[in-house]
């Protein structure tokens, strides 16, 4: 039975039939109405992995009520005195002391270096850069900085989602957080509005610590006078607070997930035809430890009634509580499947992540690996003719498939180069590069998102925060794992070791799985076996003691993979060897990534 055009068909019959009473004829619509003329949409099946976020709008929600007490932002008003604002040397270019910031209650001068100059007018406080302020980046660009702080009372970071800072200028400039998450201001004298994240820096990712200061610092390459009007954090309860459901990403132990949430006591029902061998792999998670949850999943049927296949009371907010349920005892079946949530707060936020039903593998599609070593230069391929053996692996991979000879880069580096190739758009067409933390314009579809709308799961394992987080990339994406992300020479181990752990969590089929590692990116460190494949280990030290002498030349803050001729002319250092000892280690580290594909 298929809706009500059959059953009405099915009456016209009956009325022909008038031997039939009226008993005989209720016991008729009864069963014609249980059996087929239900209402709502049809079951959802999963010949792909079924991805139940993206299907909100097929899910019964049941309760799920935003709070009425919804928790409020921190917010300092720079129209009215705030004397627990003072002013600070920048601290940008010493990224280790972001987090603790010594000596800025007692206002030492840091470098020869004194406070900005900070003074209050009718509406903010203003932030005036001269000369007097110039120093010099780590690689070796002169800018103007200065910047006000404030004292916190031990927050957890975790428990914050945004910082946002209004702020208003005439000059090129822009603003820092976190010592290295800078975003340029808009320069026409309006106030405009600038937000942050608060629980993610790109030196730090995710902080353990505690969260002590607050420090607003901004930059520019001349003199520059930058208002600010006022300074908010909002608390990431408050970001769940415009829908009774959503989809959000969300960060436990340095893992994205592509997250479903609810409000407790709440319900989400789901019609699903069961597959084959059919399972449901789900991550479980909290926001508050003080907020226990208790997570259930249900699933019933006409044939074998309610059953429940989970409860558990989640309350560690660090960590995803990843679980499988089996389902294959009701292969085949229509089943009403559950998810709710309920807690002692009412309100409490439910976190299901990538909830995602799949079963056997019934689609005859490819599963995808999207490869990218970072840094990875062709000229240095013993596959593209190299005269050092640094790519076998890679030759014998080619000689079963296609080698592109005339392939190219669109950009020198990472960030503008992964959101090309990831959306199929060129660089400018994507609105260029005005930072290093510009995010991908909403209107450019990446190759995850094509892919999961698609049936796939789909995950990211990169080394680069420029080929993740930072560009956007993590849309459409189950889950993202940043892992090892100052580049190190055995980030390819690391990456594997989570991609394996992914496809534990999720075995389902097709898969689409970026990785980029960064194994061969500066700072050139091979392990053995590879460490002394090209270069002797007293070379290997000369050279790094070479690099922190020019480095010092230069006047950078840290060894970076080439200098100015003034460095090597200063030092005496011959730039022939630097650099040849450059080229071995970069192919040990070459080999390296090659040996762990």
């Amino acid at each position: 039975m298929n809706g009500p055009c059959l059953l009405t068909a099915q009456l016209l019959d009956l009325k022909r039939i008038a031997v039939w009473t009226v008993a005989s004829l209720l016991t008729v619509l009864l069963t014609l109405i249980g059996a087929g003329c239900q209402s709502g949409p049809a079951p959802l099946t999963a010949e792909r992995p079924l991805h139940l976020e993206e299907h909100l709008d097929a899910a019964t929600i049941e309760g799920s009520e935003v709070p009425a007490d919804v928790p409020a932002a921190v917010e300092w008003r720079f129209d009215e005195r705030q004397p627990d604002w003072k002013p600070v040397v920048l601290w940008m270019n010493d990224p280790a002391a972001i987090n603790t910031l010594p000596n800025l209650e007692e206002h030492q001068p840091v470098r020869g270096r004194q406070p900005a100059r900070v003074t209050r007018t009718e509406d903010a406080l203003r932030i005036v850069l001269t000369e007097a302020d110039r120093w010099l980046r780590p690689r070796g660009d002169p800018m103007l900085g200065g910047g006000i702080y404030t004292d916190l009372p031990d927050w957890n970071r975790e428990d914050w989602a945004y910082i946002t800072v209004q702020a208003r200028t005439t000059d090129k400039a822009a603003i820092i957080l976190f010592g290295e998450y800078d975003v340029d201001l808009i320069t026409d004298g309006t106030v405009q509005t600038y937000q942050w994240r608060a629980d993610w820096s790109y030196y730090f990712q995710v902080w353990e610590d505690v969260w002590d200061k607050l420090v607003i610092e901004v930059i520019a390459k001349e003199a520059a006078s930058v208002d600010i009007l006022s300074v908010s954090v909002i608390p990431k309860e408050a970001a769940y607070h415009n829908g009774r459901v959503g989809v959000r990403r969300e960060v436990r132990n340095r893992a994205y997930r592509r997250t479903l949430f609810t409000h407790a006591p709440g319900k989400l029902r789901y019609r699903v035809k069961v597959p084959e061998r059919g399972r449901l792999d789900v991550g479980l998670g909290v926001l508050r430890e003080d907020v226990p949850v208790t997570f259930t999943i249900t699933a019933e049927s006409d044939r074998s009634g309610a059953e429940i296949l989970l409860e558990e009371t989640h309350a560690d907010k660090e960590h995803w509580a990843q679980r499988t349920i089996d389902l294959s005892h009701l292969e085949g079946q229509v089943v009403s499947l559950s998810l709710e949530a309920d807690a002692d707060r009412p309100g409490a936020v439910a976190l299901w992540a990538a909830p995602t039903v799949s079963g056997s593998r019934a689609a005859d599609v490819p599963n995808v690996i999207f490869y990218i070593i970072d840094a990875g230069g062709a000229d240095y391929m013993s596959l593209y003719g190299y005269n050092r053996r640094t790519t076998p692996n890679l030759e014998r991979l080619a000689a079963e498939g296609a080698v592109f000879e005339r392939a190219h880069s669109n950009s020198r580096w990472t960030k503008p180069s992964t959101t090309s190739f990831m959306t199929s758009l060129q660089n400018s067409v994507l609105g260029g590069t005005k930072s290093h933390f510009d995010p991908l314009p909403d209107q450019a579809v990446t190759m995850a998102q094509h892919l999961h709308t698609s049936g796939y799961q789909t995950a990211v394992f990169v080394s680069n925060t420029y080929a993740g987080t930072i560009s956007s990339l993590d849309r459409g994406v189950d889950v993202l794992r940043e892992a090892g992300v100052d580049p190190n020479s055995q980030s390819s181990k690391e990456l594997y070791d989570e991609f394996w752990q992914w496809r534990e969590a999720y075995p389902g089929e097709p898969y689409w799985v970026h990785f980029q590692t960064t194994d061969v990116h500066w700072p050139y460190r091979p392990v053995p076996p590879f460490s002394g494949l090209f270069i002797s280990p007293e070379t290997r030290e000369t050279f790094f003691d070479w690099g922190r002498r020019l480095a010092t030349a230069a006047g950078f803050t840290r060894p970076m993979p080439g200098y100015p001729p003034a460095a090597f002319e200063k030092t005496g250092i011959n730039r022939v060897a630097y650099y040849d000892a450059a080229r071995s280690l970069y192919d040990e580290v070459m080999a390296h990534n090659d040996y762990q594909i």
